[in-house]
């Protein structure tokens, strides 16, 4: 029969299939903070390679209306003008200030043609946001970055605000502006770094951003040995019940018996305790000489008396008195 013939009882299959699926499940998320992990250090990649790079015209930082992930954060230059109504980026915190961003539709002249661009003007503080303050008029110089289009959420915003950056959301928040009309708009949207002439209301403005991506790869490391360890765990305790079955195993020390002789120790000692002075717990009349080896300085066993009377040496014989001599 093999030695491992024992692993078909249920209680080894149960434990078997609960560590793989728990390393199945250590792997997914491992998985998953790696996803993160890329995601987040491509984007940090991003930053540092375009962030502080010299803005250039919209038309040529961009081949088609469309802002696509190798385009993200590169400044550029608009001009052209604020159209519609300004709206309300609503549950937006800023370096932990509680915030509201303000947004609004831009019109601008793309190499003869109009293109329709959302852009983040800046940030309020939510306590002082009641409305969003108005756009500058006319015509307006712009530095921004570009960003990529949020997801549109399912919640319903109050009229003269948003939940994302979502173009076709925006715009329908800031209403259908006649001159707007035919002009396309552009996949994604900008934050404004710079507006000349500047606004009455000075809005906050946003920092470098920075990505702590590390986390995320220490996360699918820890998972990856979990998922390991889950694995490893039936597998060395299968090997340590095949050998204790075989008699090749480690004796297992301590047990039954040896708990039971503490407690027989245990019970000497509280009988010894409960006995008057000068009896040992054997019940023997006190005053017998009793031998026991007593280890001098030089390690040399040798014989003491333990509670003898008086007159008697330790041998038993009754010693001479006082003032008689041997013949």
């Amino acid at each position: 029969m093999s030695r491992y013939a024992f692993l078909t009882a249920p209680r080894w299959v149960r434990l078997i299939t609960t560590m793989v699926l728990v390393s199945l499940v250590c792997v997914l998320l491992g998985a998953w903070q790696w996803s993160r992990y890329q995601d987040r250090s491509a984007q940090a990649a991003q930053v540092d390679a375009v962030h502080d790079a010299e803005p250039v015209p919209l038309g040529q930082a961009l081949g088609r209306p469309v802002v696509d992930a190798g385009s993200q954060w590169r400044p550029v230059v608009l001009t052209g003008r604020y159209v519609g109504e300004p709206v309300l980026l609503r549950n937006r915190p800023v370096e932990g200030t509680a915030a509201v961003h303000v947004v609004a539709p831009f019109l601008a002249d793309v190499d003869g043609e109009g293109l329709l661009v959302v852009v983040d003007r800046g940030w309020l503080p939510t306590a002082e946001a009641g409305s969003a303050p108005a756009s500058p008029e006319g015509t307006v110089e712009l530095v921004a970055r570009l960003r990529l289009a949020e997801t549109p959420q399912d919640r319903v915003a109050a009229d003269g605000q948003v939940y994302s950056l979502d173009p076709p959301t925006v715009l329908a928040a800031a209403g259908s502006p006649p001159e707007a009309v035919g002009a396309e708009p552009l996949e994604g949207y900008v934050v404004a770094a710079e507006e000349r002439p500047a606004a009455d209301v000075t809005l906050g403005s946003y920092a470098r951003p920075t990505f702590n991506y590390g986390m995320n790869l220490s996360y699918t490391i820890q998972w990856g040995l979990f998922a390991l360890g889950a694995l490893a765990a039936p597998v060395v305790l299968a090997r340590r019940e095949a050998a204790e079955r075989s008699g090749y195993g480690p004796v297992r020390t301590g047990g039954r018996a040896e708990h039971e002789e503490d407690l027989e120790v245990l019970a000497g000692l509280r009988r010894q305790a409960a006995l008057p002075p000068g009896r040992p717990a054997d019940g023997r009349p006190a005053g017998r000489v009793i031998d026991a080896p007593v280890t001098t300085a030089v390690d040399a066993p040798v014989t003491a008396a333990i509670d003898a009377p008086a007159g008697t040496d330790t041998d038993g014989r009754t010693a001479p008195r006082a003032g008689r001599h041997g013949g």
